[in-house]
């Protein structure tokens, strides 16, 4: 017999279905097997808004206070491939000559960030700890992530926030983007939301979340693996693989392209595409 996740609804919270109604042979759709969304209705939004609140003023204060802290070499790197990009835009960014080791997905990042920059400056070279913005929030992303991805899976409010303090008080994580100013909780966000979509049974969502991740950084390709043994393993053998007695009656589509496959390609490729070149250094 397959291990099987009890995946119970929460009690508290006002909830609906994730997919309502029935397929077309009588049976459940696709996702009835998962866990339910909530809306989140009561006063449980109260309390992990302050936590995130309170997280993200605490690692603004370490910004403040500590300024200009960080690995600089990689800091060095981020602030000249923003302002880069900010100026010459993603296209023909691989064939520019200057050193760059990072995949496409955190480009998109830098290149918000050195716009936003130059718009606040009036030109480039400015952009000193506003690099570090993109992993600050992401680390209060991944708090309400870890609040609301409990409370799905049926832990109590209490528990949920207790999960979600837990995540955006830890010091690895504050150390890790405030401090050193790396990225990888950024990425990380996306490996949260492909999680998600995998234990709703919509395997193409998680697909492509778990792409943007490793295309982000590509150590989080790390969940891949697992999303194709799960999609396969359901589709080939149903029984005991949605944490229910019996799989949602509807039809597979893991093998179909959709529109967003076809975006996550165009975003990937822009920053090698042909484009203007320029000798000017990161």
């Amino acid at each position: 017999m397959d291990p099987v996740l009890p995946c119970h609804p929460p009690q508290t919270l006002v909830q609906e279905a994730i997919l309502s109604g029935r397929g077309s042979g009588g049976g459940p759709s696709r996702g009835a097997g998962g866990p339910t969304q909530t809306t989140w209705a009561r006063d449980g939004v109260g309390a992990i808004l302050v936590v995130l609140a309170v997280g993200l003023a605490f690692r603004l204060f370490i910004v403040k206070v500590y300024g200009g802290t960080g690995l600089e070499f990689d800091l060095a790197s981020f602030r000249g491939w923003a302002d880069n990009l900010a100026s010459q835009g993603l296209n023909g960014f691989y064939q520019r000559d200057f050193f760059h080791d990072y995949t496409p997905g955190y480009l998109y990042v830098l290149y918000g960030v050195g716009l936003l920059s130059q718009a606040i400056s009036g030109g480039a070279g400015h952009i000193g700890d506003m690099i570090k913005l993109p992993p600050i929030l992401a680390d209060v992303a991944i708090g309400w992530l870890v609040w609301s991805m409990a409370i799905e899976l049926g832990a109590s409010r209490r528990a949920a926030l207790v999960g979600a303090a837990i995540a955006v008080a830890n010091p690895v994580s504050w150390f890790d983007s405030v401090t050193w100013g790396q990225v990888d909780s950024f990425g990380v966000v996306f490996l949260l939301l492909g999680l998600r979509e995998l234990w709703r049974d919509r395997p193409e969502r998680a697909a492509i979340w778990t792409v943007v991740a490793a295309l982000i950084k590509p150590q989080l390709g790390i969940l891949i693996p697992l999303v194709a043994v799960v999609t396969i393993r359901r589709a080939i053998w149903p029984a005991g693989g949605f944490g229910r007695p019996d799989p949602p009656d509807a039809d597979r589509q893991g093998a179909n392209s959709s529109p967003d496959d076809d975006l996550v390609d165009a975003l990937a490729c822009a920053p090698g595409r042909a484009g203007p070149t320029s000798r000017s250094g990161s």
